[in-house]
């Protein structure tokens, strides 16, 4: 499905499940190389890339999307050509930042002329891609969100309920890593290939959303090293009670040993002392009542209770 919205200086071509007819619409029409023409359909590879071509740019990049239901981050691909006078983007499944832009761009007239006027069509790229980082930096506050809670679970003593919550956080934080590291390059690209193709008047956007880029990549790497530590220190706390039940159980055992001893003893059947006294039974309890005394008084002066 294509969806164009037209300014005097730029159009946007929108192409949602793209398919062999939009192909040959761009071939005919913008005389797009066959080879990237491809990679429009071409199944993601999760490689992001920018190419320079005589008169016109392509990109691939990748936007992350979290599922709920799944509770995991996973790359939506977009593929974007630019032209002096187009912006061509593709892609098969929704990525709200773009469809929100799309959408207002199509319905108001003063906003097409903010994102897609004076500065034709190395603006609206800018836009696009601006758009996109923000939304990263707005999905990485959900995680901040989390990591929050995460500690304040932690400490309120719900350490092996937040063994789950933090592995699913570690691998949410991980696929979000996978998916916009590989894209410093390609941001760094297009500062310098933006500049060749647009003119030095883009130069400051361009260098806009590579700084975009870098609040995105060192805010996920803080949270990186966060995870860590709270994983430690949750594993460490857990670790403390399982050592205390350790602990104390070892304690119990060590008491009730030798009454199962003394027990075992005089249910022999040999003579054995007290055997015939009607006050045996007594004499034997009192010993181990005495015994139990003596040791849960050892241990507690040896700290160990």
């Amino acid at each position: 499905m294509r969806n164009i919205v037209k300014e005097p200086k730029v159009t946007w071509i929108d192409i949602r499940n793209p398919t062999e007819i939009d192909i040959q619409y761009l071939r005919k029409k913008f005389n797009f190389h066959p080879l990237v023409l491809e990679e429009i359909i071409t199944p993601s590879a999760h490689r992001p890339k920018v190419e320079h071509y005589d008169n016109y740019l392509f990109l691939v990049i990748y936007y992350p999307i979290h599922s709920r239901e799944k509770r995991e981050t996973r790359p939506r691909k977009l593929s974007i050509f630019v032209t002096k006078n187009t912006v061509i983007t593709g892609h098969y499944q929704s990525i709200l930042p773009l469809k929100n832009l799309l959408d207002i761009c199509t319905r108001l007239s003063k906003a097409r002329k903010k994102y897609m006027g004076t500065g034709g069509s190395g603006q609206l790229l800018f836009h696009i891609l601006n758009r996109l980082w923000k939304g990263c930096l707005i999905k990485l506050e959900r995680i901040d969100i989390r990591l929050d809670k995460i500690e304040e679970e932690i400490f309120k003593g719900k350490e092996r309920a937040m063994v789950l919550e933090i592995s699913l956080v570690k691998t949410d934080i991980i696929n979000f890593w996978r998916i916009i590291e590989p894209q410093q390059k390609i941001l760094e690209s297009l500062e310098k290939t933006g500049v060749d193709f647009f003119g030095e008047s883009l130069a400051p956007y361009f260098s806009d959303l590579l700084d975009t880029y870098h609040q995105a990549r060192n805010s996920l790497q803080r949270y990186k090293e966060t995870i860590l530590a709270l994983e430690a220190t949750n594993q460490s706390l857990l670790s403390t009670k399982i050592n205390e039940v350790i602990r104390i159980l070892t304690v119990f055992s060590v008491i009730l040993l030798p009454l199962t001893l003394i027990a075992s003893i005089w249910g022999m059947n040999v003579p054995l002392p007290f055997a015939q006294s009607p006050y045996g039974f007594w004499i034997l309890t009192g010993l181990m009542v005495l015994l139990i005394g003596f040791l849960i008084y050892f241990f507690h002066k040896k700290e160990w209770l």
